[in-house]
């Protein structure tokens, strides 16, 4: 969360910088029929199935977004001459999934969805944005990071940043949960006791440098799994 913190008070435009920091401190929908949830930023997972599917996961998820949206948009400045809006980038990498906690639920020690589901958690967003009366470009770059396939397309370099960033993030993470996964079905363990001892990321990169072999070697020292 420090983390998190530290990439809002980037933001250059003090208005905005102390509605990201308010919206990361109080982030529960202020709709008097929504109640939380009790999952927090800190704990929830980016989804329930796939990619960042543990607890930290959504925060792990946002800071890498946005420092991604960050970086490329200097890349495209460095080599096309154009200038971007930081603030743009900073705060609809923070604010585009923070609705997520408000749709999970813990259920036998794993996250599920809501059996009476809330919106979902880029409608619910979309609505707190207004409701605490965020800039509208801001608005617009949230709405958008679905890309072609949300309810609005993207209509700046920023927000196409943003949308191409989740999508890599999300891509890249879920290659190391199927690897986690694969491992677990040989261990016949759940996958959830993996993510307890190292990231997926950090194991795909172990398999890239190590091998399959030192990978599962390393795991079954570190889960304590005797060979039959």
């Amino acid at each position: 969360m420090k983390d998190l913190i530290a990439l809002a008070e980037e933001i250059k435009d003090e208005k905005l910088r102390k509605k990201v920091i308010e919206y990361i401190n109080n982030p529960l929908p202020k709709h008097p029929e929504i109640e939380s949830t009790g999952i927090t930023i800190e704990n929830s997972p980016a989804s329930v199935k796939r990619h960042h599917k543990y607890p930290g996961g959504l925060l792990e998820h946002t800071i890498a977004v946005t420092k991604m949206a960050v970086k490329m948009a200097e890349a495209l400045e460095e080599t096309y001459g154009i200038e971007l809006n930081r603030d743009l980038l900073i705060s609809g990498g923070i604010l585009h999934d923070l609705m997520k906690p408000q749709n999970y639920q813990l259920k036998d020690g794993k996250f599920d969805h809501l059996s009476d589901f809330h919106l979902d958690h880029l409608t619910l967003g979309i609505a707190e944005l207004y409701r605490r009366d965020f800039p509208l470009e801001v608005i617009k770059v949230v709405a958008s990071h679905h890309g072609d396939h949300g309810p609005v397309s993207p209509d700046s370099i920023e927000a196409w940043l943003i949308h191409h960033a989740d999508n890599v993030d999300a891509a890249i993470n879920d290659i190391g949960i199927r690897i986690c996964q694969a491992r677990a079905r040989e261990f016949g363990i759940d996958d959830s006791q993996i993510y307890k001892i190292v990231n997926p990321l950090k194991l795909y990169e172990m398999r890239k440098k190590l091998g399959k072999d030192k990978v599962k070697e390393f795991l079954k020292e570190k889960l304590e799994i005797k060979d039959e």
